[in-house]
């Protein structure tokens, strides 16, 4: 008796492992089912890892081929046709998704994204009217397709229209619940700008306002709300400046001309002095404040003072040309030169081309001057002065 019972037992185990053996194989069939065989396909695969790698064109490459054994990949040729546009290849990006568009069975999703697409290549070759209308299509297909109105909104930046691209951005970090305030309040500050161009000038400042209350990191609207009161009440400009270099000390040096200016206007021109050496307190390797407060000393008939801070400021910073030039100008004004030295000097000041390098930390795209929004990633807020390690020997 106790053999059979345990002889059922066994039965009964045997038949669960068989039932669970035989379920784990149809749900791997299915699943095998619902997978798109591209996905199978070994170029597919080295074509997500040339991708990744940044391979670009062996990536375009990969791809390709596997369209050529499954055409019907509607994935890979929205991949396809974004790295075409990527790589500079618009014309056949447009082919691209043109010839998706044509298809009657793509989804709804895809259809949308699809025409999405299309309107940033159109945006890219400089079919604006084009891209407004693919993005206002993809919009009709699905309200709420993420990449249309990404790029609606850079279309908007880009003809200036900023009010509507302050709208759609606001939408956006609704739908993505991401916080954009920095964003919006450039966007604010360039509304405010056009305000102020038609003479709108209360309008224009409470707009400047706005943007601050968004984010205080938003500079150009100090700058601009400061040079309103400049003349009026110089104390009051200061005082905004002030608070823009607590808010972003790296951006200090954008607000030294008016900061002077405002000091000088209202009878308190040691603030400056005092504002540098905290500035350079905080960070040795600031060679813009200590230029700054050089040029006062010297002014003021300090030469040798200017030139020891000079001096500081080049052993950090050897690569700067205006601080090499203003170590020129000190040892004029202390006699230290000579008739060719002193020629040198002259001929420096009146023909050189003085390179102030600022770097996009978003793509690496290289400007001589400081930029609020980048013109090749279209990114704000992202240019910072680009720093270069001392020469050897003087580490």
């Amino acid at each position: 008796m106790a053999d059979t019972a345990l002889l059922a037992v066994l039965l009964a185990a045997a038949a669960g492992i068989l039932a669970g053996g035989a379920w784990v194989a149809g749900r791997r069939k299915a699943a095998d089912r619902q997978r798109p065989a591209f996905r199978s396909s070994p170029h597919y695969t080295e074509g997500l890892h040339c991708l990744a790698a940044g391979q670009i064109e062996t990536a375009v490459h990969e791809l390709g081929k596997v369209l050529r054994d499954y055409p019907e990949a509607v994935e890979v040729q929205q991949v396809l046709g974004h790295l075409q546009r990527e790589a500079g290849r618009v014309e056949r990006a447009i082919e691209i998704h043109r010839g998706l568009l044509a298809r009657s069975d793509l989804t709804r999703a895809e259809r949308a994204h699809a025409l999405a697409n299309l309107g940033t290549d159109y945006r890219k070759a400089g079919f604006l009217d084009r891209a407004a209308q693919a993005y206002a299509d993809a919009l009709d297909v699905d309200p709420g397709n993420l990449h249309a109105l990404v790029g609606r909104q850079k279309l908007a930046e880009e003809q200036r229209h900023w009010r509507e691209a302050y709208e759609i951005q606001t939408r956006l970090a609704r739908m993505r619940k991401s916080d954009d305030a920095l964003v919006l309040g450039f966007l604010q500050t360039e509304m405010a700008k056009e305000a102020l161009r038609a003479g709108r000038r209360e309008d224009a400042e409470e707009a400047f306002r706005t943007a601050l209350s968004l984010d205080r990191r938003v500079f150009p609207a100090h700058l601009a709300l400061a040079d309103l009161w400049l003349e009026r009440d110089p104390r009051r400009a200061a005082h905004i400046l002030e608070d823009a270099i607590a808010a972003a000390p790296e951006r200090a040096y954008l607000a030294f001309p008016a900061l002077q200016k405002a000091y000088a206007a209202g009878n308190e021109p040691s603030r400056f002095a005092a504002l540098c050496e905290r500035l350079v307190g905080q960070d040795p390797r600031d060679w813009r404040a200590r230029l700054a407060l050089a040029r006062q000393l010297r002014a003021e008939g300090r030469a040798e003072e200017a030139l020891g801070l000079l001096m500081r400021a080049l052993e950090a910073n050897p690569h700067v040309l205006l601080v090499h030039l203003e170590v020129w100008r000190t040892l004029r004004a202390l006699g230290a030169l000579g008739p060719e030295e002193q020629r040198y000097v002259t001929t420096v000041e009146e023909s050189a081309l003085y390179v102030d390098p600022h770097i996009c930390t978003a793509c690496r795209y290289r400007a001589d001057d400081m930029l609020w929004r980048c013109p090749h990633c279209h990114e704000w807020n992202t240019f910072v002065e680009e720093r270069v390690g001392p020469a050897a020997g003087m580490r």
